[in-house]
């Protein structure tokens, strides 16, 4: 029964660690975030090894970005770039990624 409230704890631990803290902006709020970013297409798509430095910053104007919204899956794809992932009907697109140990924590956007 010790293994398996050790084990319980290490889960929680890591899943703690690698969530991410979530601003919730809506558009017209007077309060944006100090940190946030405008949509830039050059560089959303900039690669720095395995990261992309800005896209965490600019996340939230391009998903309450109305004129961004009402776009179609290829004009989508010609603004933000070639998915990182695909599924279905589903875009996805890294956000952040970082390590703990061995396990990958991820944010994407889709």
């Amino acid at each position: 029964m010790k293994a398996v409230q050790l084990f319980s704890i290490v889960v929680l631990v890591f899943c703690m660690a690698c969530t991410s803290e979530v601003k919730n902006y809506e558009p017209g709020m007077s309060d944006k975030p100090s940190s946030a970013l405008v949509f830039d297409k050059t560089k959303w798509q900039i690669k720095e090894g395995r990261k992309y430095p800005f896209r965490d910053k600019m996340v939230n104007d391009v998903v309450y970005n109305d004129t961004i919204r009402a776009l179609q899956k290829p004009q989508i794809i010609d603004l933000l770039g070639e998915p990182d992932r695909s599924n279905d009907n589903y875009i996805y697109y890294l956000l952040k990624q970082e390590r703990l140990l061995f396990w990958r924590c991820t944010a994407n956007l889709w």
